[in-house]
């Protein structure tokens, strides 16, 4: 029995591929979501980004957006409330403050503050944590200043004969002591400070719905442009690329027809998946069929090139499975197909642009959640990286395809 177990063992240690798998991938992957859950160790909290537009202009506005923006946890970027609304609708940003104006009078006259927090539903968890730590330091900074103002008037109201170099000096002393309470101290007051509306909602598709389709699609793509393009190499095994060398046929014609090959199976792919996702979970296909088509032939286009790349770069078909394991789940992970890149931390938000999987996300959520026109620039934007990416690595593919494949046939 023994020595069956060693002649096992021995198979399974000269099986380079086979060892990948049981050992290198599953730590891979244990590592990536470590990461992006962070798990892995107890990481420093990061600044929340909060754009903020300030329409009231007041010296009560500019102050607690000064305050704000010295808080640690949060990174204040100021603009215009057009400019502002205009990031949420178009993806840029899932979460904006407004002060809208009279806000300064209202908190003088103790009534709720002219404040909005605007947001996108499909990134609503980002507004819940933005929310819970804003509302805290807004009731520290505003409530304080109401029962201030309240205080110093109660002074004044009680001591009308002070003169007014000790009444300064008293006033100084009061407003000392409240802003040392500053973030400890807040009204006993349960009204809400913030009004909370939706700048994108649901009208005809979820925005997990959008996820799960567009993610999932764009990771199986991948796996099936590798395979496809692993079939170049099948060709030399057998010998038939050695007999289109030889012929007149130029090289370069031979792996346009490949890549020709895998871009028109990708097109078909996306396109089953989506009408799919339209009889079973009425995902509004019909009437975005134009950006839709768009979206999938470049999205198509930078997988198959993937796929393809792979197959020029390695030497064998077992290479390219297991290379294309390894880079197909963590651009996956990364690039948001499993996980959305929100929840993701910072430095991994970073990283995602690098992937294919991002670009064509985000492309899908601009057609069927944000409802932006093929025309608009933002959607046209994501166009236009996925072909910049496909044709990048088309170009490595032909090269690489020229220098290694042909020679060793």
């Amino acid at each position: 029995m023994i020595k069956f177990v060693i002649k096992d063992l021995k198979i399974f240690l000269s099986d380079k591929k086979g060892i990948f798998l049981t050992f290198l991938l599953p730590i891979i992957l244990v590592t990536l979501f470590g990461v992006i859950f962070g798990v892995t160790k107890k990481r420093e909290p990061r600044a929340q980004v909060l754009v903020v537009a300030d329409e009231d202009q007041s010296p009560t506005s500019k102050n607690i957006m000064a305050q704000l923006d010295s808080l640690d946890e949060l990174e204040i970027i100021r603009t215009t409330s057009d400019s502002a609304k205009a990031m949420v609708v178009k993806g840029d940003e899932s979460v904006i403050m407004i002060f809208h104006k009279g806000m300064a009078d209202s908190i003088r006259m103790g009534a709720q503050p002219e404040m909005e927090l605007c947001y996108d539903e499909a990134k609503k968890m980002e507004l819940g944590m933005l929310q819970s730590a804003l509302m805290a330091k807004l009731m520290g900074i505003i409530g304080n200043s109401q029962i201030q103002r309240k205080t110093l008037l109660d002074f004044d109201k009680n001591n009308p004969q002070m003169d007014s170099q000790q009444r300064a000096k008293i006033h100084q002393q009061i407003i000392s002591q409240f802003a040392a309470d500053a973030d400890t101290k807040n009204t006993k007051e349960d009204k809400p400070y913030l009004k909370v509306s939706a700048l994108v909602a649901e009208k005809e598709n979820s925005p997990m719905l959008v996820q799960v389709v567009a993610g999932n699609s764009i990771m199986m793509l991948l796996f099936s442009v590798v395979g496809i393009g692993a079939s170049l190499l099948e060709e030399k095994q057998e010998g038939t690329l050695k007999k289109l060398l030889v012929s007149p046929i130029p090289v370069n014609q031979i792996l346009f027809g490949k890549m020709l090959y895998v871009n028109i199976i990708s097109i078909l792919q996306l396109c089953v998946l989506f009408l799919y996702a339209y009889f079973v979970f009425k995902l509004n296909v019909p009437e975005k069929i134009l950006p839709l088509l768009l979206m999938i032939i470049v999205t198509a286009f930078a997988c198959s090139s993937f796929g393809v790349l792979l197959a020029s770069i390695a030497k064998t078909k077992s290479q390219v499975q297991g290379i294309s394991t390894l880079i197909v789940i963590t651009m996956s992970a990364i690039g948001g197909s499993m996980i959305p890149t929100f929840v993701m931390p910072a430095f991994m938000q970073t990283m995602s642009h690098f992937t294919v999987n991002y670009w064509g996300i985000q492309g899908f959520y601009d057609i069927f959640w944000r409802n932006l026109q093929i025309t608009d620039i933002n959607f046209l934007g994501k166009v236009a990286v996925l072909i910049g990416i496909g044709c990048l690595l088309n170009f490595i593919a032909l090269t690489m395809f020229k220098r290694n494949v042909k020679q060793l046939v």
